[in-house]
């Protein structure tokens, strides 16, 4: 035997109280299109379930009966969804179901998915290293420091590049550092031209200017 649902009761005790919905309305303050949906079980046109559950208590707070014993009933046939509105549980355990059986379905494709995503990123880091020209760091001189006539350039590239200073080659040391001096003429500021070329032709230049005093 089919037992009766939250809304059929809720109709049952108000029409047995003899309220139509128009009275009902005004004492609970619930608008009159939620009432009639709660009591048709239509929870779709209903707000979310917290608002649901505080109608239920009203019903059961003006026909004088516990409200727990309706909320019970209300959780046996309904679930609350992602969305926080009641669905009925029957729609629920399919989709349930579903995902069951497409989960190994799902774990392929995500599995594909990462493959997919890895070699792509690996392509494109070993595409970023080619075009990627060699390291290069200046240690000294500094910017605007102020130098001699003849200046210590220091820094560091990459093994097996070539280093020039104001275009004259520099000796490279096995780890890829590099230490030179170059002699000026003049006072004033001057600027010092460091380039680094590797064997694909890919160049870095930095450049300081200093501040020459004899």
């Amino acid at each position: 035997m089919r037992q009766k649902t939250v809304g059929e009761m809720l109709q049952d005790e108000r029409v047995a109280h003899r309220i139509n919905l128009s009275e009902l309305s005004k004492r609970t303050r619930i608008r009159v299109e939620y009432l009639e949906a709660l009591e048709n079980n239509q929870f779709a046109k209903l707000p979310a379930a917290t608002f649901v559950k505080g109608y239920v208590r009203n019903y059961a707070q003006l026909f004088g009966f516990d409200p727990q014993s309706l909320l019970a009933l209300l959780r046996r046939d309904y679930k609350e969804s992602a969305k926080g509105k009641l669905v009925p549980r029957e729609f629920l355990t399919p989709l349930l179901k579903k995902r069951r059986h497409l989960k190994p379905v799902t774990f392929i494709m995500i599995g594909l998915v990462v493959l997919f995503t890895t070699l792509l990123s690996y392509l494109s880091f070993q595409w970023w290293l080619l075009q990627k020209p060699p390291r290069l760091v200046v240690t000294q001189p500094k910017e605007f420091a102020q130098v001699g006539p003849k200046i210590t350039v220091t820094g560091q590239t990459q093994p097996e590049v070539l280093v020039l200073v104001n275009d004259q080659p520099v000796a490279l040391q096995p780890d890829g550092s590099f230490s030179t001096q170059v002699s000026v003429m003049t006072e004033g500021i001057v600027s010092i031209i460091v380039e680094a070329t590797d064997n694909r032709g890919k160049t870095s230049q930095l450049s300081r200017q200093v501040q020459v005093e004899f």
